[in-house]
């Protein structure tokens, strides 16, 4: 019995190892450096519309505190 408990904990042990390592993503440019990934991400239309949505806000902020 105490057998049986060991071998299914470490297989239940190994099905997570393995299971959280295929959840990870994939780094598809392994080989870009900081700078190419930082122009990449400033350039993102998602964050280019960020920073414009965030701008507005603060020139509404500006405008309501004086």
């Amino acid at each position: 019995m105490r057998n049986r408990l060991i071998v299914t904990g470490v297989i239940t042990l190994i099905g997570f190892f393995l299971g959280s390592r295929s959840n990870r993503p994939v780094v598809k440019n392994g080989g870009s450096s900081k700078r190419e990934t930082a122009r990449r991400i400033w350039n993102d239309p998602r964050a280019r519309k960020a920073r414009k949505k965030f701008g507005k806000k603060l020139v509404k902020a500006a405008r309501n505190r004086r």
